[in-house]
């Protein structure tokens, strides 16, 4: 239930957020408007306002405002003519369409900053300085020299006080070679890691072996595992760091005496790790549990903070479109509305600003995509008027029509496309 109400909420929020853009400047504007709607097709329940009915509708994955002459051809009464929407100069339609993704990008940017005041939660090794827990065997990190307890005190030249430093530096190098200064055992050295095209730098903040959820029917659920059991030991090979239980799992599918400690007391499971094609490794179905503090930060700071955020959000959003038309990211990981349900109640269960970055995260790609000149979508219209300010005259209602059809069908396509993607995600 709990998933179900975070959904309709998320979902409402961002509809009527963005349809009361297109509303408020209409209005302003001077067009008449007929109806607001949340959702489409058959009403729900509705009320009447002076010219306009407020209404909830059935289908709940969308709205719309229903403003007084939006076609050119529609039938609009005499005294109704200087509402028409289509009488309007083209730059006030313009600020009409746009106003509903403006809406959903200022709603983000008031949401990130409000966030970060509030506190969000990072890993626990945030707050401690950066040294490293465990290094992958035949990594380039193993490679260039470096050892567990290595502090980092600075990356490709700058400084860096934490681990969240390091992880900024990397993320920008994109997988290039790294200029490490290490403190170790009083000494500083420097050590150069350049890994292989693909393959990651090979070094870890500490993360200890401790299981945060189990994959229901996997070998670790069925040995008897549970939260909050620490792996010690793999057929007699002490475990002191997660990725460490991940290679040793991965490594062969043969039965495995795992040593777990709860409650201070140590017991033995024998455990099968099962083959995954999807990740071509071996698992077992353990999951991380990562110990997080809340942060929080001061007006000022957080409003820098939320706009940094947005900003790079923006810049993942088309690296990621860029990646699924290059091939570099699959289809498969695109999720539909089965996926924000799921990801708005495990947010719901965490706490309000969980559930607040969802939105904020939701909207701000709303605001974008919307912007997308493709039929049906906001973009889309306001690419039609840009060919009507170049012309001079509106785009013929045939042109239109055709456009309009062709992009709902594509929109329809995704959507079943991307919902078969959470169907297919579920039953695995």
């Amino acid at each position: 239930m709990t998933t179900v109400i975070s959904f309709l909420i998320v979902l409402g929020v961002l509809i009527f957020i963005h349809e009361l853009g297109h509303f408020a400047v209409a209005k302003a504007a001077g067009v008449g408007v007929e109806k607001f709607s949340l959702g489409f097709g058959p009403k729900i329940i509705s009320v009447r306002r002076g010219e306009t009915e407020y209404r909830i509708s059935a289908v709940p994955f969308g709205g719309y405002v229903k403003m007084v002459g939006e076609s050119p051809d529609e039938d609009v009464a005499e005294e109704d003519k200087k509402k028409s929407f289509a009488a309007k100069p083209i730059s006030i339609r313009s600020l009409i369409v746009a106003a509903g993704s403006v809406m959903n990008l200022v709603l983000a940017l008031v949401l990130f900053p409000l966030i970060f005041m509030l506190g969000i939660k990072v890993p626990a090794y945030f707050e401690g300085p950066p040294e490293v827990g465990y290094v992958s065997h035949g990594s380039a990190a193993e490679k260039a020299g470096i050892r567990r307890g290595d502090t980092v005190e600075e990356v490709n030249g700058e400084r860096v006080e934490g681990w969240e430093g390091i992880y900024k530096a990397t993320a920008l190098n994109a997988e290039g070679p790294l200029r490490l200064l290490i403190l170790r055992e009083g000494e500083r050295t420097d050590v150069v890691v350049n890994p292989p095209a693909g393959d990651g730098y090979g070094f870890y903040p500490p993360m200890p072996p401790v299981i945060g959820g189990l994959s229901k029917g996997f070998p670790a659920e069925k040995a008897g595992l549970k939260p909050g059991d620490r792996i010690k030991a793999v057929d007699g090979q002490p475990i002191s760091h997660w990725v460490e239980l991940q290679e040793v799992i991965k490594s062969s599918g043969r039965e495995r005496t795992f040593l777990v400690e709860r409650d201070g007391r140590s017991f033995e499971a024998k455990i099968t790790a099962v083959w995954n094609s999807e990740m071509k490794s071996y698992l077992v179905g353990v999951m991380q549990v990562e110990e997080t503090v809340i942060r929080s930060y001061g007006f000022f700071e957080s409003v820098g903070l939320g706009v940094k955020k947005a900003g790079e959000l923006v810049i993942l959003l088309f690296a990621v479109i860029k990646g699924l038309f290059s091939g570099a990211y699959s289809v498969k990981t695109l999720g539909g509305p089965i996926m924000i349900a799921q990801v708005a109640g495990r947010a719901a269960e965490s706490g309000a600003v969980e559930l607040m970055s969802i939105i904020a995260f939701l909207s701000l790609q709303i605001g974008i995509i919307n912007l997308f000149p493709i039929p049906v979508l906001d973009g889309g219209h306001l690419f039609f008027f840009l060919i009507e300010r170049i012309k001079g005259k509106p785009v013929s209602e045939k042109i239109l029509g055709i456009s309009q059809q062709v992009g709902m069908a594509l929109l329809i396509a995704l959507m079943v496309f991307v919902t078969w993607n959470d169907v297919l995600r579920l039953f695995r």
